[in-house]
């Protein structure tokens, strides 16, 4: 499906520029409508503190989170108002519950979402939005690194690939975006030598299904190695990529969280920009 309506995640005008810069250029290339998203943190109201803190102290907070949201919407008009697109600002102050419903119905009427890279450097009540947004929203996740913008996003393609639900809705809600890749590479992570007749037959049907869709692309076997697929896989965006192509918590969430996994451990590195669908 054509991406029409992005809908963009900035959570303060430090990564805006990282965020903004790669969304503008696949705006632009399909004439895509942009949204830019931000949430302020909804603080309680003075008695509701657990601690006794002074009516001053909140007004301070409360003054933080809405200049942070002005420096946030400056940075996003100052990045679009030249670029030719159409575009529009949401925010709102939010308790996380609620913010959380805010990314969800924000989410439901976009065709891509996309958001920087999860940061301990820089607090976010919704650090976690890629996950919310992912499990939730119904919507493919365009997640970005934020140290420095990426210059290219779809040239060189990896696309994980385990033959999973998740695995080929990504692969297939990613199409738009990877049309005109340079390369694409469709990788099978494998623990022994045994499992490589397997991996490369599950490769076959993937890589002629994406020829007819018009993209050129190879199957590859990689070894998981001691540290696990995840490893492996951020050893393959180390390696001419520009995009990583994945599923989303093949696994419950939850378990994840409990047992560790594949998606939980990319995510929380994500040196190149990395589609996700669940």
């Amino acid at each position: 499906m054509p991406i029409k309506t992005i809908l963009v995640y900035l959570p303060n005008g430090r990564t805006a520029a990282a965020i903004l810069e790669p969304v503008v250029t696949i705006a632009a290339a399909r004439s895509a409508h942009v949204i830019g998203l931000h949430l302020i943190p909804q603080v309680p109201e003075y008695g509701e503190f657990p601690a006794d803190i002074s009516e001053e102290v909140i007004s301070r907070i409360q003054k933080a989170g809405q200049d942070a949201a002005m420096e946030t919407k400056q940075a996003f008009e100052g990045t679009l108002q030249n670029s030719g697109l159409t575009y529009e600002w949401r925010c709102f102050s939010a308790s996380y519950a609620a913010g959380s419903d805010a990314i969800l119905r924000n989410a439901h009427g976009a065709d891509l979402v996309v958001c920087g890279a999860q940061s301990e450097d820089l607090p976010d009540a919704w650090n976690d939005f890629s996950e919310i947004a992912l499990m939730g929203g119904g919507r493919p996740v365009l997640i970005l690194p934020t140290l420095k913008p990426q210059k290219s996003v779809a040239r060189n393609v990896i696309i994980a690939w385990n033959d999973t639900r998740e695995a080929a809705r990504a692969v297939f809600d990613s199409l738009d975006l990877i049309k005109d890749a340079a390369s694409v590479r469709a990788v099978t992570v494998i623990q022994r030598e045994s499992e490589r007749a397997a991996a490369e037959a599950l490769g076959a049907d993937l890589i002629a299904n994406l020829t007819r869709h018009g993209i050129t692309a190879r199957s590859e076997v990689a070894y998981a190695g001691d540290n696990g697929a995840a490893d492996a896989i951020v050893r393959l965006m180390g390696q001419d990529c520009d995009l990583l192509v994945m599923g989303g918590y093949s696994k419950s969430r939850f378990r994840e969280m409990l047992f560790g996994g594949v998606s939980r451990d990319v995510l929380r590195q994500v040196p190149v920009a990395t589609f996700v669908s669940h």
